[in-house]
């Protein structure tokens, strides 16, 4: 009788260990092997930049969720778009096949560029973020907004299918949709734009064309870049990428020191955003820093 007790007792115990086993196989089988996605939960005020461009304001409700006078805007900024080539994927590799600027054939302004495809081909997420948009919206049809870390937002409109949700946490090279026709389209392509502030601007200061990459690893923008003005005469419109690429230099042996002068109005959240650092890391640049002072030379490499 007792040999019959311990016999049922180890069935029990082996089936229960081999079911256990076997639950992380049946849950991956159940998800298809897939990823949960991650969700973003704060509200923005705990990242530097877009507690400065942004404050809270992660509203889904349009592409552009307020009208800023170029006089609000930064008089220059330079952000840095990557650490490292992981950061970065090119959202479809196929011909542009419309620029930024003005469109005389239809008589308005182009915010992006078009970029080539056949209906399904998969549209990569261009930067690490968080889905802001991911929904129908007019002309845009299908259309995902990513906000990215360092202030910058992207836009990939006309998809077929959209295969992420908002507050998703995306990354770079993340398939986000499925390129398509819809809104206002005339064939299959992908609107792509790169915004600052709700603002366009020329997303070929970002994306090479010809060998499909990225231009730079940072960008310095000022309130020139901003804007698409309707041509005079027969002259078209130039925007010119060049401008606001800032060339890689080989990196040192020994890193220089580079210092800021502080001005009255400045900051260190304000110098920080300036030289694409943190708060954190003046303080530890600048141990003996109470209060920024006008005049005063403050380290931020």
């Amino acid at each position: 009788m007792r040999s019959n007790f311990h016999r049922d007792l180890t069935r029990l115990l082996s089936l229960a260990a081999m079911m256990v086993l076997l639950m992380p196989l049946q849950a991956q089988k159940d998800s298809g092997g897939k990823k949960e996605p991650q969700f973003y939960q704060g509200d923005g005020s705990e990242v530097l930049m877009w507690r400065l461009f942004y404050h809270d304001n992660f509203s889904g409700a349009a592409v552009k969720l307020r009208q800023l006078s170029m006089d609000s805007l930064p008089d220059e900024v330079n952000l840095r778009l990557i650490k490292d080539s992981s950061e970065f994927c090119f959202p479809m590799r196929n011909i542009r096949t419309s620029p930024y600027g003005w469109r005389a054939l239809f008589n308005r302004a182009h915010r992006g560029v078009d970029i080539l495809l056949r209906t399904g081909d998969p549209i990569h997420a261009c930067f690490p973020g968080v889905v802001r948009i991911a929904r129908t919206m007019g002309g845009y049809g299908n259309v995902v907004v990513i906000r990215h870390e360092n202030g910058l937002e992207t836009v990939y409109g006309h998809m077929s299918k959209i295969l992420v949700k908002p507050r998703q946490i995306v990354k770079a090279g993340d398939v986000i949709g499925l390129g398509g026709s819809t809104g206002n389209s005339t064939g299959p392509h992908l609107h792509f734009e790169v915004r600052f502030q709700y603002e366009p601007f020329d997303p070929e200061w970002l994306l090479d064309f010809s060998n499909y990459t990225l231009r730079t690893r940072r960008l310095h923008l000022d309130k020139t870049y901003f804007g698409i003005t309707i041509p005079k005469g027969n002259k078209p419109p130039v925007f010119k990428a060049d401008k606001s690429i800032i060339k890689e230099r080989p990196t040192r042996q020994q890193p220089r020191e580079v210092y800021h002068t502080a001005t009255k109005d400045d900051t260190l959240e304000l110098i920080a955003m300036q030289h694409s650092t943190t708060v954190a890391e003046l303080k530890r640049l600048n141990p003996d820093l109470k209060k920024v002072k006008a005049g005063m030379k403050v380290r931020v490499r």
